[in-house]
């Protein structure tokens, strides 16, 4: 089966404050054409920063895009229950606070959905992927751009 990805909410604000960024993104999106997955928590989180009419234009475009073809992920109530044990091994073993960094815990259940369903998540967000990583067998990240 092929390697099926999503791409992390960093590349897509990337690409839109920056053209390069943008041209690398479009190019990847049609290489990897159908393996692509739009991930609920990057929704949520372009949702969130989406406050102008052009940006919200854009999110519904790329919103229905993936609903009519039925790719995306969403977490599971697995993916929840492993979030809040890596949430506990991070504070356990590495003395890393959740609470002051918010945005890890979305990352967080990135990183365990995207497992659970067998999607690499393809982000610029090395270093607090790695960290899940540690504590988050079989969960895969790739840096920008795979196989492009």
């Amino acid at each position: 089966m092929p390697e099926l990805f999503a791409v992390d909410t960093n590349l897509y604000i990337g690409a839109l404050r920056d053209p390069a960024v943008a041209l690398a993104l479009r190019q990847f999106l049609v290489h990897a054409g159908p393996r692509i997955r739009l991930h609920a928590v990057v929704v949520l989180e372009l949702r969130a920063g989406a406050r102008t009419l052009q940006h919200r234009a854009a999110m519904t475009a790329l919103l229905s895009a993936y609903m009519r073809r039925e790719r995306f992920v969403t977490p599971s109530f697995e993916a929840y229950e492993q979030a809040g044990r890596v949430i506990a091994d991070l504070a356990e073993k590495e003395r890393f606070d959740a609470h002051a960094t918010p945005s890890i815990v979305q990352d967080i259940l990135l990183a365990t959905s995207c497992r659970e369903a067998g999607v690499t998540l393809v982000t610029a967000n090395h270093a607090d992927f790695t960290r899940i990583g540690r504590h988050l067998r079989g969960f895969r990240a790739v840096p920008p751009w795979p196989g492009a």
